[in-house]
Protein backbone atom coordinates (compact mmCIF):
# COMPACT_ATOMS: atom_id res chain seq x y z
CA UNK A 1 0.00 0.00 0.00
CA UNK A 2 2.95 2.82 0.96
CA UNK A 3 4.45 2.95 -2.19
CA UNK A 4 0.87 2.66 -4.22
CA UNK A 5 -0.12 5.98 -2.14
CA UNK A 6 2.69 7.51 -2.34
CA UNK A 7 3.15 7.18 -6.21
CA UNK A 8 -0.09 8.27 -6.16
CA UNK A 9 0.07 11.28 -4.94
CA UNK A 10 3.29 12.26 -6.27
CA UNK A 11 1.51 11.38 -9.84
CA UNK A 12 -1.57 13.77 -9.03
CA UNK A 13 1.18 16.48 -7.27
CA UNK A 14 -0.98 16.77 -4.24
CA UNK A 15 0.96 17.23 -0.69
CA UNK A 16 -0.58 15.65 1.79
CA UNK A 17 -2.43 18.34 3.19
CA UNK A 18 -4.38 19.25 -0.38
CA UNK A 19 -5.08 15.38 -0.27
CA UNK A 20 -6.72 15.80 3.24
CA UNK A 21 -8.90 18.32 1.29
CA UNK A 22 -10.07 16.89 -1.09
CA UNK A 23 -11.76 14.14 1.34
CA UNK A 24 -8.66 11.45 1.89
CA UNK A 25 -7.15 10.57 5.16
CA UNK A 26 -6.09 13.00 7.78
CA UNK A 27 -2.00 13.82 7.01
CA UNK A 28 -0.65 11.91 10.17
CA UNK A 29 -2.45 8.67 8.77
CA UNK A 30 -1.39 9.47 5.14
CA UNK A 31 1.79 9.70 6.35
CA UNK A 32 1.72 6.69 8.26
CA UNK A 33 -0.08 5.01 5.12
CA UNK A 34 2.90 6.05 2.83
CA UNK A 35 6.00 5.22 5.09
CA UNK A 36 4.26 1.82 6.03
CA UNK A 37 4.45 1.65 9.18
CA UNK A 38 2.37 -1.29 9.36
CA UNK A 39 -0.71 0.04 11.73
CA UNK A 40 -3.86 -1.31 10.51
CA UNK A 41 -6.68 0.75 8.15
CA UNK A 42 -9.67 0.89 9.05
CA UNK A 43 -12.47 0.58 5.99
CA UNK A 44 -12.89 4.02 6.61
CA UNK A 45 -9.85 5.08 5.87
CA UNK A 46 -9.67 2.60 2.87
CA UNK A 47 -12.45 4.63 1.40
CA UNK A 48 -10.95 8.22 2.02
CA UNK A 49 -7.67 6.79 0.37
CA UNK A 50 -9.37 6.34 -2.58
CA UNK A 51 -11.23 9.73 -2.65
CA UNK A 52 -8.13 11.06 -2.05
CA UNK A 53 -6.06 10.05 -4.16
CA UNK A 54 -9.01 9.60 -6.98
CA UNK A 55 -8.96 6.13 -7.19
CA UNK A 56 -12.06 4.02 -8.19
CA UNK A 57 -14.18 2.78 -5.13
CA UNK A 58 -12.75 0.14 -3.16
CA UNK A 59 -9.17 0.10 -4.80
CA UNK A 60 -7.17 0.86 -1.29
CA UNK A 61 -9.07 -2.53 -0.52
CA UNK A 62 -8.17 -3.93 -3.21
CA UNK A 63 -4.53 -3.15 -2.87
CA UNK A 64 -4.59 -4.53 0.37
CA UNK A 65 -5.45 -7.81 -0.82
CA UNK A 66 -2.52 -8.07 -3.46
CA UNK A 67 -4.45 -6.36 -6.22
CA UNK A 68 -4.04 -2.97 -8.02
CA UNK A 69 -5.65 0.26 -7.85
CA UNK A 70 -8.32 1.54 -10.25
CA UNK A 71 -7.78 5.25 -11.63
CA UNK A 72 -10.96 7.05 -12.32
CA UNK A 73 -11.55 7.81 -15.37
CA UNK A 74 -12.21 11.10 -17.27
CA UNK A 75 -16.01 9.44 -17.56
CA UNK A 76 -15.97 9.70 -13.85
CA UNK A 77 -15.89 13.52 -13.96
CA UNK A 78 -18.27 15.54 -13.54
CA UNK A 79 -16.89 18.63 -14.70
CA UNK A 80 -13.20 19.70 -15.42
CA UNK A 81 -12.65 22.50 -13.61
CA UNK A 82 -8.80 23.33 -14.65
CA UNK A 83 -5.38 21.94 -13.72
CA UNK A 84 -5.12 21.04 -10.27
CA UNK A 85 -1.60 22.41 -10.36
CA UNK A 86 0.64 25.44 -12.13
CA UNK A 87 3.88 26.02 -12.98
CA UNK A 88 5.66 28.52 -10.46
CA UNK A 89 9.28 29.77 -11.21
CA UNK A 90 12.36 29.79 -8.76
CA UNK A 91 12.03 34.03 -9.52
CA UNK A 92 8.34 33.73 -8.39
CA UNK A 93 8.62 31.84 -5.29
CA UNK A 94 11.93 33.94 -3.84
CA UNK A 95 9.35 37.26 -4.56
CA UNK A 96 7.06 35.69 -2.63
CA UNK A 97 9.65 35.05 0.51
CA UNK A 98 10.80 38.28 0.13
CA UNK A 99 7.32 39.95 0.36
CA UNK A 100 6.55 37.19 3.21
CA UNK A 101 9.72 38.22 5.19
CA UNK A 102 9.17 42.10 5.01
CA UNK A 103 5.40 41.43 6.08
CA UNK A 104 6.84 39.37 8.79
CA UNK A 105 8.88 42.19 9.77
CA UNK A 106 6.41 44.39 9.46
CA UNK A 107 4.11 42.41 11.83
CA UNK A 108 7.10 42.24 14.60
CA UNK A 109 7.74 46.21 14.74
CA UNK A 110 4.27 46.90 15.12
CA UNK A 111 2.77 43.75 17.65
CA UNK A 112 0.03 46.57 18.36
CA UNK A 113 -1.57 45.84 14.75
CA UNK A 114 -3.40 41.93 15.39
CA UNK A 115 -4.90 41.64 11.99
CA UNK A 116 -1.17 42.44 10.73
CA UNK A 117 0.29 39.58 13.05
CA UNK A 118 -2.34 37.21 11.18
CA UNK A 119 -2.03 37.88 8.07
CA UNK A 120 1.83 37.75 8.43
CA UNK A 121 1.12 33.95 9.71
CA UNK A 122 -1.23 33.18 7.11
CA UNK A 123 0.93 34.12 4.48
CA UNK A 124 3.66 32.06 5.64
CA UNK A 125 1.51 29.02 6.28
CA UNK A 126 -0.13 29.53 3.00
CA UNK A 127 3.75 29.62 1.65
CA UNK A 128 5.39 26.95 3.13
CA UNK A 129 4.05 24.04 0.73
CA UNK A 130 5.29 26.04 -2.18
CA UNK A 131 8.95 26.74 -1.21
CA UNK A 132 8.98 23.32 1.68
CA UNK A 133 8.68 20.65 -1.69
CA UNK A 134 10.75 22.75 -3.89
CA UNK A 135 13.43 23.29 -1.08
CA UNK A 136 13.01 19.54 -0.36
CA UNK A 137 13.90 18.46 -3.83
CA UNK A 138 16.79 20.41 -4.33
CA UNK A 139 18.25 19.22 -1.38
CA UNK A 140 17.36 15.62 -2.55
CA UNK A 141 18.70 15.75 -5.96
CA UNK A 142 21.72 17.49 -4.80
CA UNK A 143 22.56 14.46 -1.82
CA UNK A 144 21.98 12.15 -4.92
CA UNK A 145 24.32 13.64 -7.62
CA UNK A 146 26.77 14.81 -4.84
CA UNK A 147 25.85 18.40 -5.70
CA UNK A 148 27.18 21.86 -4.21
CA UNK A 149 24.97 23.02 -1.56
CA UNK A 150 26.14 26.63 -1.63
CA UNK A 151 24.10 28.15 -4.44
CA UNK A 152 20.71 26.54 -3.20
CA UNK A 153 22.40 27.88 0.65
CA UNK A 154 22.38 31.63 -0.83
CA UNK A 155 18.80 31.14 -1.52
CA UNK A 156 17.13 29.33 0.55
CA UNK A 157 20.07 28.65 3.71
CA UNK A 158 17.43 31.49 5.73
CA UNK A 159 14.73 28.83 6.22
CA UNK A 160 17.11 25.91 7.47
CA UNK A 161 18.26 28.25 10.15
CA UNK A 162 14.59 28.85 10.90
CA UNK A 163 13.99 27.20 14.67
CA UNK A 164 12.49 23.95 14.47
CA UNK A 165 9.90 24.90 16.39
CA UNK A 166 6.38 24.03 14.90
CA UNK A 167 3.68 22.73 16.55
CA UNK A 168 2.29 20.71 13.46
CA UNK A 169 4.29 16.91 13.55
CA UNK A 170 4.63 16.63 9.74
CA UNK A 171 5.70 20.25 9.14
CA UNK A 172 8.29 19.55 11.86
CA UNK A 173 9.62 16.46 10.44
CA UNK A 174 9.75 17.94 7.03
CA UNK A 175 12.26 20.62 8.35
CA UNK A 176 13.88 18.37 9.82
CA UNK A 177 14.71 16.10 6.67
CA UNK A 178 15.64 19.63 4.94
CA UNK A 179 18.06 19.70 7.36
CA UNK A 180 19.15 15.88 7.45
CA UNK A 181 19.67 16.72 3.97
CA UNK A 182 22.15 19.43 4.24
CA UNK A 183 24.17 18.04 6.62
CA UNK A 184 22.72 20.76 9.38
CA UNK A 185 21.10 18.14 12.03
CA UNK A 186 23.90 16.00 13.45
CA UNK A 187 21.33 14.58 16.03
CA UNK A 188 19.58 12.86 14.52
CA UNK A 189 17.60 9.56 16.03
CA UNK A 190 18.88 6.76 14.43
CA UNK A 191 15.45 4.96 13.54
CA UNK A 192 14.98 8.48 12.10
CA UNK A 193 17.91 8.84 9.61
CA UNK A 194 17.05 5.15 8.38
CA UNK A 195 13.23 6.73 7.81
CA UNK A 196 14.88 9.28 5.77
CA UNK A 197 17.06 7.69 3.90
CA UNK A 198 14.34 5.20 3.05
CA UNK A 199 12.66 7.98 1.60
CA UNK A 200 15.18 9.80 -0.04
CA UNK A 201 16.15 5.79 -2.13
CA UNK A 202 12.53 5.87 -2.53
CA UNK A 203 11.70 8.97 -4.68
CA UNK A 204 15.22 8.06 -6.46
CA UNK A 205 12.95 5.03 -8.33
Amino acid sequence: MAEYAWKRRTQLGLSRPQVRERGGPSVPTLKDIEEGSGRTVSAGTLGKLDTGLEWQPGSAADVLRGGEPRSKSSTDVDAVLGPDTVVVSVRVVLDLLSISRELDAMARDRQDLVELSALSRRMGVALRPIYGEYVTRLFEENRRQNGSLSPIYAMFGQLLDEPNESTDEVEREERQYRRWLAGRDVDVPAETVARFEMRLNRGQK
